[in-house]
């Protein structure tokens, strides 16, 4: 069975027990509610984005849902290159939310393993949590799994979360069941007296004579404590099931492999590894073959990520994502031959056999490719130097290696996940390991891994100070997005310590004369840079404000001095951000040449400052007016302030209501009407300010003296961003939108000035078309349209009645044919909608007996077919699952359901009818 066929099958499977398929969610972990969960950099498992589900946030479209979820797991990176390991697997999930419980997923996930993929049932053992006797009963008493395969395991192994019920946190948990299947020859286990039917035969299988293919997870208590602090296990009002199995394993067991690199879900990509590189992938444990899985795994993983929107940068899943592909390049230059870039060769071959399930990696095939052929580049050009160097490095220390030879062991560390070596040996310092990643862009990790393979530490205590003085220095917490650098590359860290900090002119005017300093362009640091050059130009002081507090940044021109006949320069900046002490302009060159030294003028567009300022200021007025009317509870949490709009992420656990929201727009439009002035508090100490009311962000750290923005006495924040100097400039405020973002985070946008004129003009003149439709005056359209919904409701009403008239008048008319002595209706139905189609289907059925009925029709350009078994037959083996699922194949569609109903769609309108005449011989074929 192919890995495409065992995915398809694993669906079929749950949605015939009426699970709702729904896509992978994305390697980014997002939540249903469009939340990104920071509890982890990637999805990691199946249950991930439904979270909310299970704590009873949010609605489930369905109690059962049924997924096959792509993951990432980041702490056997290192490891990958053997025969076991991967970094991104698919997991194959069953969900219930207050559903069905231990019994049915026990049933089924026997039935599927079993009978479905027809693995052999004296090969599996199953785990219990040691107090859950209703899961034991049931795999002993009902599936007949005999005592011996039936373990009894602690909470640190059998309970979710790992030890909840002694160690928390509190909140919803529950015992699980594990399902392991030996991989091993019966005699290895019987002739090993070690491996008795003890918690050892399973938990510390170090042979790996088993492999875990499913866990049942049964969330049923809600931990909490009394006031001793012991533990309390209240039963949940609604139980849930989540199920976690692992489709990579158990394509394995399918294909009879031993390892996931010789299934078809790595064939393809091996075979390409061998085409580029006119080597042979044989399987062994010897250099070439580890580098032959290392590019396969790596590069599926790169391939995913990248179609998820993760691109490789310096951090987070960014960092992983560059350390992932950065391993595979060294792989393959130093064991596979590769001098020229050589991975986005071999992603073809990922999208294209992962393609089909995975759409999103064919459309977004060139973005993959592109990326991939562009990081490899940048890292070839510093994986050279960095090795040198790092050799060199290896090189001074090898004479102490005589005195301290390497006896140690290498290890990863639980805590950080970077490589460790135990024991006396030749130790790399802090200082240069941090050299190589802040200078060459070198991975602490590859630094690591390559150190480890020659028997030398690394001082990590040390590394870690070099970071910290770093982030000190540059400010942690800055961001460059629209510039090409990023903390660790290139010239800017140079620039960022040999650079005086850049002085910010820019709260008092928007012109200033500036001296450049520096300019880079494509991580080069440039003397001189030309007309049509893209450049990014630090100056010593500037007018243009740093994207900075949700506030975005200035764009404008920068040109040569007044009185400078030498140069026409004449520089257009389309964004301004900062990192560390130093205000970058990134834009284009247009006119003339710019030179380190040149005496130059710096305009910020004053247009679009001001609209900027104007959308800033409103936003402390919906602060202060949002904790009048909802509440003082109202924090911000997130901003964002540009030249058209506002947005405002605020703490607040309910929607905001339309009669509230007036009422804040009410407020913010009288306190700009009353024309009070924006005083700036340049240098204010913070006691004095918090003293006075100001409000802070939540996460944000401030100095001893701040920066205070005071509106009388109706708002006072602590700000950087700029500011108008009197409410009414801010002119008309509109909310065009309020909604959720997060659990207790609400979000409102809005609009100021001329925009906020233009968008009250479009709502006029829609309501104006609107009743031009409807024939009325707009102040009629409310009524007109009432009267339009109740004509509507009464077409439907009689639409119903015709239909159900016609559905018995067919019912009489479908007469049946004989199919080996088995009564057969196969009638097309066209322009009725599926719900018509079923009552046709029960009133055929129940009017002839015993009868096997499939109806289709066209209906919108959609192909709906429908099979119906009655009960009689189900018993003699027939399957309207089975035979609706075979006949919109013939449409080009699927589907699928139980034994006696089911329901499924086509593609092809010109298909039906000769789907429909082959059903006669589909129900023989199942009759035979």
């Amino acid at each position: 069975m192919r890995l495409n066929d065992l995915r398809q099958k694993y669906l079929e499977f749950f949605q015939s027990r009426g699970h709702l398929y729904q896509p992978a969610s994305p390697l980014v972990p997002i939540d249903v509610l469009g939340v990104e969960d920071k509890s982890t950099l990637f999805t990691s498992a199946g249950m991930q984005q439904y979270k909310p589900y299970f704590a009873g946030t949010a609605a489930p479209p369905s109690p059962r849902i049924c997924t096959v979820q792509k993951c990432l797991r980041t702490g056997d990176i290192d490891s990958v290159g053997d025969y076991s390991h991967c970094t991104l697997f698919e997991m194959l999930g069953n969900f219930s939310f207050g559903d069905y419980f231990k019994r049915e997923v026990i049933h089924w996930t026997w039935e599927f393993l079993t009978d479905v993929l027809g693995l052999d049932n004296e090969r599996f053992c199953v785990t219990v949590f040691v107090d859950d006797s209703e899961a034991y009963d049931i795999w002993h008493n009902e599936i007949g799994l005999p005592d011996d395969r039936i373990h009894r395991l602690g909470e640190e192994k059998n309970y979710w979360l790992p030890n909840a019920i002694s160690q928390g946190p509190n909140g919803p948990c529950g015992p699980c069941s594990e399902v392991f299947y030996r991989v091993a020859p019966l005699e290895e286990m019987t002739d090993d007296p070690a491996l008795s039917p003890t918690e050892k035969y399973l938990v510390d299988d170090e042979a790996g004579r088993w492999l875990e293919v499913w866990n049942n997870v049964f969330t049923q208590f809600d931990r909490d404590e009394d006031a001793n602090g012991k533990p309390i296990l209240r039963p949940l009002p609604k139980k849930n099931n989540d199920t976690g199995a692992g489709l990579d394993r158990i394509a394995c067991l399918v294909q009879g492999k031993t390892s996931v690199f010789e299934t078809d879900i790595f064939e393809p990509t091996l075979k390409r590894v061998e085409q580029i590189s006119a080597m042979k992938y044989g399987g062994t444990t010897g250099a070439q073959d580890i580098a032959f899985r290392v590019v396969a795994e790596h590069v599926r993983a790169a391939v995913f990520c990248i179609a998820d929107g993760i691109l490789p940068s310096n951090e987070g899943r960014g960092y992983v994502l560059r350390y992932i592909m950065r391993r595979a390049i060294r792989y393959g230059k130093k064991d596979l031959g590769f001098s020229q870039p050589f991975l986005h060769e071999v992603a073809p071959a990922i999208i294209e056999q992962m393609g089909e399930f995975y759409t999103e990696l064919r459309e977004r095939r060139e973005l993959i490719l592109k990326t991939i052929l562009r990081e490899e580049e940048s890292f070839r050009r510093t994986l050279d130097n960095g090795i040198n160097r790092l050799e060199e490095m290896l090189a001074f220390q090898q004479a102490k290696r005589a005195e301290s030879p390497h006896d140690g062991s290498v290890v990863i560390s639980p805590q950080s996940g970077y490589l460790q070596i135990t024991g006396t040996r030749p130790t790399l310092s802090g200082d240069d390991v941090f050299m190589l990643y802040d200078t060459y862009g070198f991975p602490l990790k590859l630094t690591q891994e390559i150190a480890a393979e020659r028997g030398f530490a690394i001082d990590m205590d040390g590394f870690e100070r070099a970071m910290e003085r770093q982030r000190r220095e540059s400010k942690e917490g800055s961001r460059i997005e629209s510039g090409a650098f990023r903390r660790g590359e290139g010239a800017l860290p140079v620039l960022q310590r040999t650079l005086p900090a850049s002085e910010f002119a820019g709260y008092e005017s928007t012109i200033a004369e500036a001296r450049i300093l520096g300019l880079l362009s494509r991580d080069e640091a440039l003397e001189i840079a030309r007309a049509g050059d893209d450049v990014t130009v630090i100056l010593d002081r500037t007018p243009f404000y740093a994207e900075s507090g949700g506030q975005v940044g200035d764009t404008g021109q920068i040109a040569a001095a007044t009185g400078d006949t030498s140069c026409a320069l004449k520089i257009a900046v389309t964004d301004t951000q900062r990192t560390g002490g130093l205000i970058l302009h990134t834009g284009k060159i247009l006119e003339g040449e710019a030179s380190v030294g040149h005496s130059v003028v710096a305009y910020v567009d004053t247009d679009r400052r001001r609209r900027i300022m104007r959308n800033h200021t409103a936003t402390h007025l919906l602060q202060a007016a949002l904790r009048q009317v909802v509440g003082g509870h109202v924090h911000q949490k997130g901003s964002l302030v540009d030249p058209d709009r506002l947005r405002f992420d605020f703490t607040h656990n309910q929607p905001v209501t339309a009669e509230e929201l007036r009422r804040v727009e009410e407020i913010v439009n009288a306190e700009i009407l009353t024309d009070e002035p924006v005083i700036v508090h340049a240098d204010l100490p913070i006691a004095e300010a918090k003293a006075r009311g100001a409000m802070a962000l939540f996460g944000e750290k401030y100095g001893e003296r701040v920066r205070m923005v005071e509106i009388s006495d109706f708002s006072r924040e602590l700000c950087g961003g700029t500011h108008l100097p009197r409410t009414s400039q801010v002119g008309l405020f509109k909310i065009v939108n309020e909604t959720g973002v997060a659990s207790g985070v609400r979000r409102i946008e809005a609009v100021t000035g001329q925009v906020a004129y233009r968008f009250v003009n479009q709502r006029e003149d829609m309501l104006r078309s609107v009743a031009s439709i409807l024939k009325s005056n707009p102040s009629d359209v409310v009524s007109a349209t009432e009267k339009l919904l109740q004509q509507r409701q009464e077409l439907e009403r009689q639409n119903r009645q015709l239909k159900a008239g016609l559905g018995a008048a067919q019912s009489v008319e479908l007469q049946p044919q004989q199919v080996d002595g088995i009564a057969v209706v196969a009638h097309r139905i066209d322009g009725a909608d599926g719900e018509s189609i079923a009552n046709l289907a029960d009133r055929t059925a129940l009017r002839m007996g015993s009868v096997i009925v499939v109806l289709g029709g066209v209906n919108d350009g959609k192909i709906s077919l429908l099979a119906k078994v009655t009960p009689d037959l189900v018993q003699r083996g027939f399957h309207a699952g089975n035979l609706v699922r075979d006949v919109a194949k013939l449409t080009g569609g699927g589907g699928g359901g139980r034994a006696d109903f089911a329901q499924a769609g086509g593609r092809n309108p010109e298909k039906l009818q000769e789907a429909l005449d082959a059903v006669p011989r589909l129900v023989s074929a199942q009759l035979g």
